[in-house]
């Protein structure tokens, strides 16, 4: 389980306690409320907190019960959407709260607290993707299409120009053949992979069956989850070429150096790889007709008309993901 208290260094703790807010809450207080976009990233100094997601008929189903140095309200944060769960104090708890305003101030004036920051993010979202692989299977459901656009453009929306040039000298093109086996759950993982055409299936093994519990599809990454989880080498899920797929290989050696010698695109990563992992957890629990009020929430919304800030992000993402595909593409160094 992950414990901010625990894996955030003293430096980041004090700065966050001195520059955040501190109250208590008695227990059945209602720190993030599904549906509505969160104010604040919560920290749980001392306590216990639960959180429910709705389901498609409107009853409450628990997703977890969470203890002390939890962190809640990232997901929404990050995407700056409507929170998919209810999170609720179960005993008088002591919290810390964040601010929108005081994490982007961080990013201004302590740019290596914000890369670590962004990093514990990541590795949060990542032991959460974990555990509810784990559990989203007995949900059954029909399964909702997602929108590819929000997926495919997230990495690069928020990396620049100069981000992408340094993942692309450490990167090398891969082909998977159709029905091909890309990683194998709990076998070690060396790199991770961004696919730049094609698609794979991702397997949990439950009780000695593979049970598909997502896809992956162009301009997401694979194996990112190696990367940030310390507890284990091995990957955490089996990941097979549906149509055949081509990837971007970036060993994990190389790119830790990389991060470790710039701070600004450590955070940008870190960042890029907590939003796409937060879709993912999102993703999951509405394919399996779970977060239902923050589903709502979002078709009640006019998603007709993007300003022109948004559209000037889009056009850049997509022209940053075209020149990587068209660089490794049409060259000749490939991995099979």
């Amino acid at each position: 389980m992950f414990d901010f208290t625990d894996e955030a260094s003293k430096e980041l703790q004090l700065w966050l306690r001195k520059n955040g807010t501190i109250d208590i809450q008695p227990g059945g207080t209602l720190l993030i409320k599904e549906g509505i976009v969160s104010k604040d990233v919560v920290i749980l100094l001392k306590g216990e907190i639960a959180v429910n997601t709705t389901d498609q008929n409107g009853d409450s189903q628990r997703l977890a019960v969470l203890n002390q140095g939890a962190v809640v309200g990232e997901m929404s944060w990050l995407e700056q959407r409507p929170a998919v769960a209810d999170v609720v104090t179960e005993t008088d708890s002591e919290v810390l709260y964040l601010s929108i305003d005081l994490l982007e101030r961080m990013r201004e004036e302590e740019p290596k607290l914000a890369a670590e920051w962004q990093q514990l993010i990541a590795r949060k979202l990542a032991a959460q993707i974990k555990n509810q692989n784990a559990w989203i299977h007995r949900y059954e459901g029909p399964g909702d299409e997602i929108e590819p656009l929000r997926k495919v453009l997230v990495l690069f929306a928020i990396l620049n120009d100069l981000d992408i040039d340094q993942i692309a000298k450490i990167g090398v093109l891969r082909r998977i053949p159709p029905g091909g086996v890309l990683l194998k759950q709990a076998e070690e993982v060396s790199s991770i992979f961004l696919i730049l055409a094609g698609e794979a299936d991702i397997l949990i093994n439950i009780d000695g069956v593979n049970k598909k519990v997502g896809t992956s599809r162009r301009g997401e990454l694979l194996g990112e989850l190696t990367l940030l989880t310390s507890e284990s080498q091995g990957a955490s899920a089996t990941v097979i070429s549906t149509d055949g797929m081509e990837l971007l290989e970036i060993n994990k050696g190389d790119l830790k150096n990389t991060l470790n010698d710039t701070p600004a695109f450590a955070d940008r990563f870190f960042r890029s790889l907590s939003c796409m992992m937060s879709q993912r957890s999102r993703d999951q629990l509405l394919a399996r007709q779970l977060a239902s009020r923050s589903r709502s929430a979002e078709a009640d919304e006019d998603d007709d008309e993007l300003d022109l800030t948004q559209l000037g992000g889009i056009n850049r993402a997509g022209q940053r993901f075209h020149n990587l595909c068209q660089k490794f593409q049409s060259g000749e160094e490939t991995r099979l």
